[in-house]
């Protein structure tokens, strides 16, 4: 099986120079303007692999961003590879407009994995075998195109909440890395912990917190402090002044550590506080 890289140049360079051999950069036939930002394809040599996951290994724990997208396995030739790479670039919104998605970007494509369809992602894949990435939590996550009876999508077509929750990343990003800094033994599968927190944050915009920096705070104070902390009649006062104006982030950025250990107590011990 051919191994190949996935290099984001935008990003920083390769430390490597040996074992690789450069196969074109993605180039999205609709959209020549992106050709100068999209990622470099490479064919990789087996022995240049462990270099490759020490550069990377190397770049996640001094918390920098990723150049090395992925390490992809496919028996394929270059050119039809390169082709489908390039083709996902571009995803399908709505009324026939597309949208640039850096969908190689490790960043994103480990939380793919819980947005997309199966079908979807199995198009995506396409003739790849195996992709493999560092997620956030700085382990090597490996995707398989997963078991579909749809047909091959040339384009993927994403619904409404697909690009509510693309939207939503950096703010899931966000709170992933301050639940891990505290609980790092909390859902450490990106494909586990997106969809939980998704769930969390269109739960505080049904509450009618609509602006993210609000939606933030509470899904961090649902995730840090108690899975119920609306429940506790300080908190669901807060909430309930938003509707008049009042900002969720702001007023409870004024509470202490000792008011928030008082909340996390009482819903504790009182399981549901009257």
């Amino acid at each position: 099986m051919t191994t190949w890289l996935l290099h984001d140049h935008l990003n920083g360079s390769l430390d490597i120079k040996e074992g690789v051999e450069f196969a074109g950069a993605l180039a999205p036939r609709q959209r020549s303007d992106l050709h100068a930002l999209t990622p470099h394809l490479y064919r990789l040599d087996e022995h240049a692999l462990d270099a490759i996951r020490e550069q990377t290994n190397r770049r996640w724990q001094h918390k920098l961003p990723p150049v090395v997208c992925a390490i992809l396995h496919a028996d394929t030739d270059a050119r039809i590879l390169r082709e489908q790479l390039s083709r996902f670039c571009l995803f399908g919104v709505q009324k026939g407009q597309t949208r640039y998605c850096r969908y190689f970007d490790p960043r994103v494509m480990t939380h793919l994995r819980w947005i997309l369809t199966n079908g979807q992602l199995h198009s995506l894949l396409g003739h790849i075998q195996h992709w493999e990435l560092m997620d956030s939590n700085g382990q090597w996550i490996v995707t398989s195109p997963p078991e579909s009876s749809a047909g091959r999508m040339i384009r993927l077509i994403l619904d409404e909440q697909q690009r509510r929750y693309l939207e939503l990343l950096p703010a899931i990003r966000e709170c992933l890395k301050h639940w891990r800094a505290m609980y790092p033994d909390k859902l450490r599968d990106d494909a586990e912990a997106g969809p939980h927190l998704a769930h969390r944050f269109d739960r505080a915009q049904a509450l009618g917190l609509g602006d993210m920096k609000d939606c933030l705070a509470l899904v961090l104070h649902e995730v840090l402090v108690h899975p119920r902390v609306t429940d506790h009649p300080k908190v669901a006062s807060v909430i309930s002044a938003v509707k008049e104006g009042a900002s969720y982030q702001r007023t409870t950025a004024h509470w202490s550590p000792e008011d928030w250990q008082t909340i996390q107590k009482q819903l504790n011990a009182e399981g549901r506080v009257t």
